[in-house]
Protein backbone atom coordinates (compact mmCIF):
# COMPACT_ATOMS: atom_id res chain seq x y z
CA UNK A 1 0.00 0.00 0.00
CA UNK A 2 0.86 3.48 -0.35
CA UNK A 3 1.50 5.41 2.60
CA UNK A 4 2.04 8.40 1.16
CA UNK A 5 -1.94 8.20 0.46
CA UNK A 6 -2.59 7.79 3.78
CA UNK A 7 -0.92 10.12 5.28
CA UNK A 8 -2.63 12.58 3.19
CA UNK A 9 -5.68 11.20 4.15
CA UNK A 10 -5.08 11.88 7.91
CA UNK A 11 -4.14 15.32 6.49
CA UNK A 12 -7.10 15.89 5.25
CA UNK A 13 -9.05 14.71 8.78
CA UNK A 14 -6.96 17.17 10.73
CA UNK A 15 -8.05 20.21 7.90
CA UNK A 16 -11.52 19.18 8.57
CA UNK A 17 -11.55 19.21 12.28
CA UNK A 18 -9.58 22.17 12.43
CA UNK A 19 -12.02 24.16 9.89
CA UNK A 20 -14.96 21.88 11.77
CA UNK A 21 -16.60 20.54 8.11
CA UNK A 22 -18.13 17.16 9.59
CA UNK A 23 -19.86 16.34 6.03
CA UNK A 24 -15.80 16.63 4.78
CA UNK A 25 -14.06 15.17 7.56
CA UNK A 26 -16.56 12.04 7.68
CA UNK A 27 -15.35 10.87 3.53
CA UNK A 28 -11.55 11.36 4.70
CA UNK A 29 -11.98 9.49 7.95
CA UNK A 30 -13.27 6.77 5.99
CA UNK A 31 -10.68 6.87 3.22
CA UNK A 32 -8.28 6.78 5.97
CA UNK A 33 -9.56 3.78 8.04
CA UNK A 34 -9.86 2.03 4.47
CA UNK A 35 -6.56 2.55 3.40
CA UNK A 36 -5.70 1.92 7.43
CA UNK A 37 -7.33 -1.28 7.27
CA UNK A 38 -5.95 -2.13 3.63
CA UNK A 39 -2.27 -1.64 4.98
CA UNK A 40 -2.78 -4.15 7.84
CA UNK A 41 -4.28 -6.67 5.61
CA UNK A 42 -2.62 -6.76 2.49
CA UNK A 43 0.15 -9.17 3.84
CA UNK A 44 -2.17 -11.20 5.61
CA UNK A 45 -4.06 -11.71 2.43
CA UNK A 46 -1.48 -12.20 0.12
CA UNK A 47 0.21 -15.18 2.39
CA UNK A 48 -3.20 -16.96 2.36
CA UNK A 49 -4.10 -16.63 -1.08
CA UNK A 50 -1.81 -18.81 -2.88
CA UNK A 51 -4.04 -19.28 -5.58
CA UNK A 52 -4.81 -15.93 -6.33
CA UNK A 53 -8.75 -16.02 -6.04
CA UNK A 54 -9.81 -14.92 -2.89
CA UNK A 55 -7.59 -11.54 -3.09
CA UNK A 56 -9.85 -10.77 -5.37
CA UNK A 57 -13.01 -11.42 -4.25
CA UNK A 58 -12.48 -9.52 -0.81
CA UNK A 59 -10.65 -6.43 -2.66
CA UNK A 60 -14.29 -6.26 -4.45
CA UNK A 61 -15.79 -6.47 -1.44
CA UNK A 62 -14.11 -4.42 -0.12
CA UNK A 63 -14.65 -1.78 -2.77
CA UNK A 64 -18.41 -2.26 -2.97
CA UNK A 65 -18.62 -1.39 0.82
CA UNK A 66 -16.84 1.65 0.59
CA UNK A 67 -19.30 3.03 -2.28
CA UNK A 68 -22.19 1.62 0.08
CA UNK A 69 -21.07 3.56 3.08
CA UNK A 70 -20.75 6.55 0.74
CA UNK A 71 -24.02 6.23 -0.76
CA UNK A 72 -26.00 5.68 2.67
CA UNK A 73 -24.18 8.77 4.52
CA UNK A 74 -24.83 11.23 0.67
CA UNK A 75 -28.52 9.69 1.69
CA UNK A 76 -28.69 10.87 5.17
CA UNK A 77 -26.88 14.34 4.39
CA UNK A 78 -23.91 12.65 6.84
CA UNK A 79 -21.50 13.83 3.48
CA UNK A 80 -22.37 15.76 0.73
CA UNK A 81 -23.96 14.55 -2.17
CA UNK A 82 -21.94 16.11 -4.66
CA UNK A 83 -18.75 14.15 -3.39
CA UNK A 84 -20.57 11.10 -2.96
CA UNK A 85 -21.36 10.89 -6.94
CA UNK A 86 -18.09 11.42 -7.63
CA UNK A 87 -16.54 8.88 -5.44
CA UNK A 88 -19.26 6.28 -6.72
CA UNK A 89 -18.34 7.32 -9.80
CA UNK A 90 -14.43 7.10 -9.74
CA UNK A 91 -14.43 3.82 -7.51
CA UNK A 92 -17.11 1.51 -9.52
CA UNK A 93 -14.03 0.40 -11.94
CA UNK A 94 -12.11 -0.60 -9.24
CA UNK A 95 -14.62 -3.58 -8.38
CA UNK A 96 -15.58 -4.23 -11.71
CA UNK A 97 -11.85 -4.16 -12.49
CA UNK A 98 -11.12 -6.92 -9.71
CA UNK A 99 -13.33 -9.48 -10.96
CA UNK A 100 -12.25 -8.68 -14.42
CA UNK A 101 -8.40 -9.86 -12.84
CA UNK A 102 -10.00 -12.94 -11.16
CA UNK A 103 -11.49 -14.14 -14.39
CA UNK A 104 -8.98 -12.93 -16.89
CA UNK A 105 -6.16 -15.10 -14.60
CA UNK A 106 -8.27 -17.48 -13.68
CA UNK A 107 -11.18 -18.89 -15.92
CA UNK A 108 -9.68 -17.94 -19.19
CA UNK A 109 -5.67 -17.98 -18.37
CA UNK A 110 -4.91 -14.76 -20.63
CA UNK A 111 -3.37 -11.32 -19.06
CA UNK A 112 -5.73 -8.53 -20.80
CA UNK A 113 -5.94 -7.35 -17.36
CA UNK A 114 -2.49 -6.87 -15.95
CA UNK A 115 -1.86 -3.51 -17.50
CA UNK A 116 -5.47 -1.92 -16.54
CA UNK A 117 -4.95 -3.37 -13.47
CA UNK A 118 -1.20 -2.13 -12.82
CA UNK A 119 -2.98 1.93 -13.92
CA UNK A 120 -6.33 1.73 -13.28
CA UNK A 121 -6.22 0.83 -9.57
CA UNK A 122 -3.63 3.54 -8.70
CA UNK A 123 -5.66 6.10 -10.25
CA UNK A 124 -8.74 5.05 -8.39
CA UNK A 125 -6.90 5.13 -4.86
CA UNK A 126 -5.11 8.42 -6.03
CA UNK A 127 -8.22 10.17 -6.93
CA UNK A 128 -10.20 8.94 -3.94
CA UNK A 129 -7.69 10.70 -1.91
CA UNK A 130 -7.51 14.23 -3.73
CA UNK A 131 -11.54 14.11 -3.32
CA UNK A 132 -10.89 14.24 0.13
CA UNK A 133 -9.41 17.93 -0.59
CA UNK A 134 -12.16 19.30 -3.01
CA UNK A 135 -14.34 20.26 -0.19
CA UNK A 136 -11.33 23.13 0.75
CA UNK A 137 -12.23 24.25 -2.21
CA UNK A 138 -15.64 24.76 -1.56
CA UNK A 139 -14.80 26.50 2.02
CA UNK A 140 -12.13 28.92 0.65
CA UNK A 141 -14.35 29.90 -2.22
CA UNK A 142 -17.05 30.78 0.36
CA UNK A 143 -14.99 32.69 2.49
CA UNK A 144 -13.24 34.76 -0.75
CA UNK A 145 -16.82 35.48 -1.59
CA UNK A 146 -17.85 36.64 2.01
CA UNK A 147 -15.01 38.63 1.95
CA UNK A 148 -16.04 40.81 -1.46
CA UNK A 149 -19.13 40.97 -0.22
CA UNK A 150 -18.16 42.32 2.78
CA UNK A 151 -15.46 44.68 0.96
CA UNK A 152 -18.52 46.14 -1.41
CA UNK A 153 -20.61 46.73 1.77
Amino acid sequence: MDNSLTLLAFIACLIFIFIKDKQAFRYAFLCLVFHIVGSFTYEPIMSFDDDKVYRYILWALNDIVFIAIVAYWALKDKMYMWQSIIVQLVVLPAPILQLFRLVDRHLMDLSYSTYLYKSVLPIVNTVTIVLCFVPLLWHFGQKLKWKNNSIKS
